[in-house]
């Protein structure tokens, strides 16, 4: 189930989500459409990597957190544990182009928007690794030493030889969410699957708390101006 206010979509699950992923990807993979733009939230939910199925007591730790309300959902990438929640605005696109940029162009046209969000709100922003914050990468958008979004991207190529390069990206972006609540939740999780690795709540930031209490805005205000200056950057690509 999906519900629309404006650029922002909610889907109920985050099943659904990942599908809806996939499904954007295939009809740029396909030749349906040259790039696609989604910019989504889903209920509270774990989205591990499919490595962590190889984990003994992976089916252990997801029925736990199931039963503490953060059901745990298997995506297809890499990288590590990560929440979802009412509070995250995510923001998936692909495109196709003649050849690759490169991963630091790639990643810097990313994080662009999430770097100019927090300029917006008087917070300077940049990219790298944030020791303790979940799912922690050198392409973290980062603010007062805090993560404010992660990222990723993947690489694939239309069907066929000499077939264009196609880019899909992603950015998980903390806008107002539980953050203390999706920590421990990991931190749960990790432990349950026999894991040491504790996450930090305190390395960790919403865009709500960049603003001035008397200019807070509204999470679909957030996820419009994103879906703006994404569309735009897909035009320019």
């Amino acid at each position: 189930m999906k519900s629309s206010k404006g650029h922002l979509t909610h889907i109920a699950t985050p099943e659904n989500a990942l599908e809806d992923e996939r499904t954007l990807l295939a009809r740029v993979r396909s030749g349906e459409v040259d790039s696609a733009l989604s910019v989504w939230s889903t209920n509270n939910a774990l989205v591990v990597p499919r490595r962590v199925l190889r984990n003994p007591y992976f089916d252990h730790a997801r029925k736990r957190s199931e039963a503490r309300g953060w059901p745990v959902t298997v995506r297809d990438s890499g990288g590590d544990v990560t929440p979802q929640g009412l509070g995250i605005i995510n923001v998936t696109y692909a495109y196709c182009c003649r050849r690759y940029p490169s991963i630091e162009e790639s990643y810097r046209v990313l994080c662009r928007p999430i770097i100019d969000l927090a300029s917006s709100f008087g917070h300077v922003a940049d990219c790298k690794a944030v020791d303790g914050s979940f799912c922690d990468g050198q392409y973290n958008v980062v603010t007062d030493q805090k993560k404010l979004a992660g990222t990723a991207q993947r690489r694939s190529r239309r069907h066929g030889q000499g077939a264009p390069a196609v880019l899909f990206a992603h950015a998980l972006i903390l806008v107002n969410a539980n953050i203390v609540a999706s920590v421990n939740a990991i931190n749960h999780f990790n432990r349950d699957c026999g894991q040491p690795t504790t996450i930090d709540a305190g390395v960790h930031v919403n865009v709500f708390d960049l603003a001035a209490p008397a200019v807070t805005p509204l999470l679909e205000d957030v996820a419009d101006s994103l879906y703006s200056q994404y569309f735009e950057l897909l035009r320019s690509v």
